[in-house]
């Protein structure tokens, strides 16, 4: 028997999601303006291992772009992560690979 949760569900979070890139630009265009924040300093550090690891792969070009990757994963494990889950959460689609 399915019980609909109330609230936030699966769904209405995979549609936020898909609304993250349009926010993310009008969020990035402020962010320009705006102070240094904590999340920078974790930018440059994971940037920086990035450099270390595969610099002789890497161009100077690259890294803006490395932490513009790094920056986006960022905030998006922090919006996953704000997504409370309980035990008793299902997935929205069971998957069985004998049914057609």
């Amino acid at each position: 028997m399915f019980v609909k949760s109330q609230g936030k569900n699966r769904r209405t979070f995979l549609r936020a999601l898909a609304a993250a890139p349009a926010i993310s630009a009008t969020r990035e265009a402020a962010a320009q303006d705006a102070a240094p924040s904590p999340e920078s300093a974790e930018v440059a550090v994971r940037a920086e291992l990035v450099r270390l690891r595969f610099g002789k792969y890497l161009n100077d070009d690259d890294m803006p772009e490395i932490k513009r990757g790094i920056e986006r994963m960022l905030r998006n494990a922090e919006a996953l992560s704000r997504f409370k889950l309980t035990n008793g959460d299902e997935p929205d689609f069971m998957f069985h690979p004998g049914d057609v």
